[in-house]
């Protein structure tokens, strides 16, 4: 088991690596948007719902595998 500085510690870096993810994705909608709030903030739904999906897929995957079973 892991000491609690070492929990702190991972705890810490996967905030960081969220909050570096949301920098970079706003930066690019932020590049490639028109500039208006309504496609900026559309893109903005378009990735967090891709990645919403993506986040699913595992659950769709051992949902079918327990289906054929």
């Amino acid at each position: 088991m892991k000491s609690l500085e070492e929990r702190e510690q991972r705890e810490y870096e996967r905030r960081q690596i969220i909050k570096n993810a949301v920098e970079a994705a706003d930066r690019i909608i932020l590049d490639g948007s028109d500039g208006s709030i309504e496609e900026t903030n559309f893109l903005t739904a378009r990735v967090a719902w891709s990645i919403f999906e993506k986040a699913l897929m595992p659950f769709g995957t051992m949902m079918l595998s327990k289906d054929l079973e």
